[in-house]
C-alpha cells in the first residue's frame, strides 16, 4: 500500500502530517525534497541560499511571508514528514530533484513573453493577502482540473518544469522504492498528488490531500481510520 499525502509548505500541519506518517506504521517515507533542500529547512541560515537563482528566493521570501500569516514554518510538512519516519525507524528516502537548479535550467529556456508573464504575476503573489491564498487553494480543490489547465496556458514552461517533469522523476523512484517496500508513505505537495497518482497506474495507491488536512472533521475522521487500522493489526 502507498500512501500519497498532498500537503502544503506554508501551512501549521506539522503536528497533522506527523500523525498520518507515524499511525500508517510504514516501512519508508518518501518525500518531495533533495539533500540540498533537506539540509535548508533543517539549517534556515543555510549559505546555499544565496547561491539560488532570483525567481527561486523570490517565491521562497514569499512562502515565508505566507507561512507567517498561516502560522507555520516553511517546509515545516516535509520536516514533520522526516521527524515522523525517524521516530517509528522507517526509511527516509528523498525523491525530488534539486530545486534550486530546477528553476535555474526553466529560466534559461523559458521564453521572453512568459517569463514577463512569470515575474507580473510573482509580484502579484508577493502582496496576495492571507485571504487570497485560502480563495485560491478553494479555488484549486474544488475545480483542479481547469485550475491546472489555466495553469498550463499561461505558464506551459513553468508547468512542465516544475510540475510534469519532477513529477515523472519522482514516479520513478516510488516505483523502485516499491520493489524494496510494501508499506509507504509519499509526502509531496498538493499539486503534485494527481500527477503521480496517473503515473502510477497499476500500484494500489491511497490519497490524502491537503484539504482533507486543513479540514478538521475530515482529519478527525482520518485518525480514527488511522487508529482502527492499528487496532486491526
Amino acid at each position: 500500500m502507498i500512501t500519497i499525502v498532498g500537503t502544503g509548505h506554508v501551512f501549521r500541519i506539522q503536528e497533522q502530517v506527523s500523525f498520518i506518517v507515524k499511525n500508517s506504521w510504514p516501512q519508508a517515507v518518501l518525500v518531495e525534497l533533495d539533500p540540498q533542500r533537506l539540509q535548508s529547512i533543517r539549517s534556515p541560515m543555510d549559505p546555499q541560499k544565496a547561491k539560488a537563482p532570483w525567481f527561486y528566493k523570490m517565491m521562497a521570501q514569499q512562502q515565508i511571508r505566507l507561512a507567517d500569516e498561516f502560522g507555520g514554518t516553511v517546509g515545516g510538512d516535509m520536516l514533520a514528514a522526516v521527524e515522523a519516519a525517524e521516530r517509528v525507524g522507517a526509511q527516509l528516502v528523498l525523491i525530488d530533484e534539486n530545486a534550486s537548479v530546477a528553476v535555474k535550467n526553466l529560466l534559461a529556456v523559458m521564453p521572453a513573453r512568459e517569463k514577463i508573464r512569470l515575474i507580473l504575476s510573482s509580484f502579484q503573489g508577493m502582496l496576495a493577502s492571507k485571504k487570497t491564498v485560502e480563495r485560491e487553494l478553494t479555488r484549486f480543490s474544488d475545480e483542479e482540473e481547469s485550475y491546472v489547465d489555466d495553469m498550463r496556458k499561461h505558464f506551459p514552461s513553468m508547468m512542465k518544469a516544475l510540475i510534469d517533469d519532477r513529477n515523472e522523476g519522482m514516479a520513478e523512484k516510488v516505483r523502485k522504492a516499491s520493489e524494496r517496500f510494501q508499506d509507504m508513505v509519499v509526502v509531496v505537495g498538493d499539486a503534485h498528488v494527481e500527477g503521480l497518482v496517473e503515473l502510477l497506474d497499476g500500484i494500489e495507491v491511497k490519497k490524502i490531500r491537503l484539504k482533507d488536512i486543513l479540514d478538521p472533521q475530515r482529519m478527525e475522521a482520518i485518525r480514527r481510520e488511522l487508529c482502527q487500522r492499528e487496532v486491526g493489526t
